[in-house]
């Protein structure tokens, strides 16, 4: 299942994203014109409360973004998760997403 508008993945039997607090979709529509863009991975972390607030600064921002080893994570409860824009993103991406690791209740355990 899939989130249409954060367009992250939920194993089955999860009907309403998490976050955006939207009904999930079984498939996605293409977004062309994120297709062939190149991404870059601006955050890293294994630890799910910081990638929501990451989640949450880049859409805040406008800035569109994709995961990478999100269903792992949500599967096996392990792994990191990376937080990937497009390339031209990644300078304002990566500068809002600049001091998250030295907030101090959130500090991972890696």
């Amino acid at each position: 299942m899939f989130c249409p508008k954060c367009r992250s993945e939920f194993k089955q039997g999860i009907d309403r994203c998490p976050d955006c607090g939207v009904m999930l979709v079984a498939a996605l529509e293409p977004l062309e014109q994120y297709e062939t863009g190149n991404f870059l991975t601006v955050y890293q972390t294994s630890n799910p409360g910081m990638m929501s607030i990451a989640k949450s600064l880049l859409e805040n921002a406008g800035i569109y973004f994709a995961t990478k080893g999100e269903a792992f994570e949500e599967i096996f409860k392990s792994g990191t998760v990376e937080l990937q824009v497009l390339l031209e993103d990644a300078e304002p991406a990566t500068e809002l997403l600049k001091d998250l690791e030295e907030m101090p209740d959130f500090q991972q355990t890696d």
